[in-house]
């Protein structure tokens, strides 16, 4: 993404009523942006380029489609330099092919299951209404908080039969192409084929035909025959039908396969239905009418969430909806946040050094080190396993735990030492298991630390600033939370230590850098034109 160069930046309005926030995709048919409408509406903008023509044919032919399994394509928008955009639903989360990638020995079956049928009634739905897609991959399948939707349906076709011409050779991805497409063919059959090849993928985590060149790809299609033994027996038969050469052999309609798919993960047409208690937190969405047999009986245009299976009895230790980062993927996330985070701390520190002459060095360095290690602390604690929402205590005594240990190495940075001598003993002195003497001062002072940072760090809600799944990668509204809570706490600050505004610097020094440093995937490379 770094390396992309788009036309428009941060800021930008090209088109009325809209505002750039960022460039997320490029491709041979345009730039995809995210933005926000006057009216807070966050949509993704597509800027066409290339073969415009062919593109808004498909997009007017899909204008108007709506499906829970399908990206939503708002509105077609000229503006005032006679530039075409296309306003479409905006989906946070991550592609299919992401999730494929991070999982190289296959999908774990159930989820195979649950997102198979809901790409099965997406594509059908397309099929009903006379499109279709001529493009379909995992690259172009997003999931959002477990829920599958189709995009880049806005290059598809009427359903057709040969047809000459240069737009209709040559379109879609080489891996995912069905042999009969070189006649220019554009019947369901090239859909039911492109499944085939996603549910071969999601099951042994590569492609069945791979190539030097989009040629030898293209070859093996037409020739080869796949390679089913990397497959279970149980699995072979439903996907040699669908991989077959010749369409008239293939299943006919992509409801087909789905119920196929259903059978072969075992799912018996006169079992009842049994859906597994909902997640806490998580609210049904399903309609108030009787649940179908298996899956492949739901109609094309029926919601049913991908989280939920229905028609099979699920063991309860079964997770629904996305699938855990692999463990060396969580630990490199970790120890780049953990690189990273020093860097921002200094960036953040190194103004005060420039615009005020008059601060001690020793004092930057103590708001460096105390903000480098809050935000090391903050990121660690942002990776432990997610908790309820609606009981953040636990977090917030980890919390409390921290910002005192930060509280400890502010006290000691302070230059705090055990006395070593019995000098100027008091009997209010607090005698340590050493014989070493503390005296009432400096007792206080160290509490106040520890304190002023414990509850200053309790009180905000890091696990939010650390969320791979937030929407901005640096938020205001943290900060402004951080410098309140620190503000809110300074009459525990030991001014006659240091300046009191220290502590309200180090909390939002410490935001900045946990928010930067964190894993972010709000915005992947997950549009492609």
């Amino acid at each position: 993404m770094a390396s992309m160069k788009f036309t428009y930046r941060s800021g930008q309005r090209p088109l009325d009523g809209y505002t750039l926030k960022r460039g997320v995709g490029q491709g041979a048919f345009g730039e995809v942006y995210f933005a926000v409408s006057d009216g807070g509406k966050e949509v993704a903008l597509k800027l066409l380029r290339g073969h415009t023509d062919a593109e808004l044919r498909g997009v007017s032919h899909c204008l108007n489609l709506k499906h829970p399994h399908l990206v939503h394509l708002y509105d077609l928008r000229t503006d005032a330099r006679g530039e075409q955009w296309v306003i479409m639903e905006y989906v946070f989360g991550e592609s299919l092919a992401g999730v494929v990638n991070k999982h190289p020995t296959g999908l774990p079956k159930e989820v195979v299951r649950e997102w198979f049928a809901a790409l099965a009634r997406g594509v059908g739905y397309l099929h009903n209404q006379g499109v279709v897609h001529r493009d379909l991959k995992p690259a172009n399948i997003f999931i959002e908080h477990g829920h599958l939707k189709i995009g880049d349906y806005g290059l598809s076709r009427r359903i057709s039969g040969s047809e000459g011409g240069d737009l209709s050779r040559g379109v879609g991805t080489p891996h995912y192409m069905a042999p009969e497409i070189k006649n220019g063919n554009y019947t369901c059959s090239i859909d039911v084929y492109a499944c085939g090849i996603i549910l071969y993928e999601m099951l042994t985590g590569v492609r069945p035909f791979n190539g030097e060149t989009p040629l030898e790809v293209l070859m093996k299609h037409y020739i080869d025959p796949p390679d089913l033994t990397k497959l279970s027996p149980a699995y072979r038969a439903v996907l040699g039908k669908a991989l077959e050469k010749d369409p008239a052999k293939r299943y006919a309609t992509v409801g087909e396969l789905a119920k196929a798919v259903d059978e072969m993960f075992g799912a018996r047409r006169d079992a009842p239905a049994v859906v597994p208690p909902l997640p806490p937190g998580l609210t049904p969405t399903l309609p108030r009418a009787p649940a179908p047999a298996t899956l492949a009986d739901v109609p094309a245009s029926a919601a049913l969430p991908v989280a939920i299976p229905v028609g099979v009895p699920v063991k309860p230790a079964a997770p629904p909806g996305p699938i855990p980062v692999a463990v060396r993927d969580r630990l490199t996330e970790l120890a780049g946040a953990v690189a990273l985070t020093p860097l921002i701390t200094a960036a953040c520190t190194a103004p005060w050094a420039v615009f005020q002459s008059s601060v001690q060095w020793s004092l930057l360095a103590r708001l460096f080190l105390l903000a480098t290690v809050l935000a090391w602390a903050v990121v660690l604690i942002g990776r432990l396993p997610k908790r309820k929402e609606g009981n953040p205590w636990g977090r917030r005594a980890i919390q409390f735990t921290v910002g005192a240990c930060v509280g400890a190495l502010a006290f000691w940075l302070d230059g705090w030492a055990l006395p070593t001598g019995t000098t100027h003993a008091s009997t209010r002195d607090l005698v340590l298991f050493t014989n070493h003497r503390v005296s009432e001062g400096t007792l206080s002072t160290g509490m106040r630390y520890l304190f002023y940072f414990g509850l200053a760090v309790g009180a905000c809600r890091w696990w939010r600033v650390t969320d791979p799944k937030r929407r901005e990668r640096v938020r205001f509204l943290p900060l402004f939370a951080a410098a309140f809570w620190g503000a809110v706490f300074l009459f525990l600050w030991p001014s006659e230590s240091a300046p009191l505004m220290l502590g309200v610097s180090v909390m939002v020094i410490a935001s900045v850098a946990a928010q930067a440093a964190s894993p972010w995937a709000g915005a992947p490379a997950k549009w492609r034109a």
